[in-house]
């Protein structure tokens, strides 16, 4: 059997063997992950790791530049510089979304979609889990952004920490740094879309209608008002020009 060069090409990439500066992303994910470094902890020096293991440091500094990129390390200068573990964050899962919209990838119809599944879920599970004093802080932000918009400032920033914040009553770290990188995407859609005040309070008046459903305990009419929430909330950003997306 002859097989075709383009499928020739392909088994040669399954193929490939990884090069060193895979391998030594690979080895220390698993050091990471076993919990023999932490968050804070300082990785070995390039030289020091490079010696450990007798490779040249050109592919330990790659490593590095790799974990880096997928956020799991962060690279700072000085003279306490070095490769340090950090928090996870959805800094690269945001960078990927915005890349994907820019090349037309994935709409801003997709993206409100995918809230609607995310955010439906949060909710329910905030309604479960809230506490009263989880329910006075949210009852506070509403406020805190309303006050803004009637003084004429727009309080977008407001607006999304209060879906993050129902996030993280929800409980669940997952879905707080998967909705963290829809909302940060959001946030580049709307500092574009520019919203006047009374837009940003209309959306603050959607978000005290949430918490009384939340405090009421209400599944249907939290889940009715979240729906028409996100589908309204996005429906400007749906209609920007490619190019401004």
């Amino acid at each position: 059997m002859v097989i075709p060069c383009d499928h020739m090409l392909v088994f040669d990439e399954f193929i490939r063997p990884p090069r060193t500066f895979e391998v030594i992303v690979d080895l220390l994910k698993a050091r990471i992950f076993a919990g023999q470094y932490r968050v804070g902890d300082r990785l070995p020096a390039e030289r020091e790791l490079a010696e450990a293991l007798a490779i040249g440091r050109a592919s330990v500094r790659e490593a590095y530049r790799a974990l880096e990129l997928v956020g799991i390390v962060e690279v700072r200068k000085g003279k306490d510089g070095g490769a340090y573990i950090r928090t996870p964050s959805a800094k690269s899962l945001t960078g990927a979304l915005n890349d994907l919209l820019r090349v037309g990838s994935v709409s801003v119809a997709q993206i409100t979609e995918a809230r609607l599944v995310i955010e439906r879920e949060i909710a329910q599970l905030a309604l479960a889990r809230a506490t009263p004093q989880d329910i006075a802080g949210l009852r506070a932000m509403v406020g805190e952004a309303i006050g803004k918009a009637r003084a004429g400032v727009a309080a977008s920033h407001d607006n999304v920490a209060f879906h993050m914040r129902l996030a993280e009553i929800a409980g669940n770290p997952i879905l707080v740094m998967v909705l963290a990188s829809i909302m940060d995407l959001l946030m580049l859609l709307i500092r574009r879309a520019e919203p006047e005040a009374q837009i940003t309070r209309a959306v603050a008046e959607d978000h005290r209608r949430i918490v009384d459903a939340l405090e009421a305990r209400d599944p249907e009419r939290l889940r009715a008002l979240i729906e028409e929430h996100i589908r309204t909330s996005n429906a400007r950003l749906e209609e920007l020009p490619p190019g401004e997306a």
